[in-house]
């Protein structure tokens, strides 16, 4: 199987390999541990689902940051 999606969520997996009973597995320990934090969207950004909080006071710009 390469496709798998959820009964009650509008969310679908869809994978190059086979969706084996490891691959599941591993894929339930990174998201234990990792979260979101290793998800990249279909347009190569890193994905995070929260959004930036506006009142938050950024003390560097990306850039300043990144050097």
């Amino acid at each position: 199987m390469r496709v798998i999606r959820h009964r009650k969520l509008p969310i679908r997996l869809v994978s190059e390999d086979k969706l084996t009973y490891d691959m599941l597995n591993a894929i339930k320990l990174n998201m234990a541990y990792d979260g979101w934090e290793a998800w990249v969207d279909e347009y190569g950004e890193w994905f995070s689902p929260h959004k930036p909080n506006p009142k938050q006071l950024e003390l560097f710009t990306e850039e300043e940051y990144l050097g």
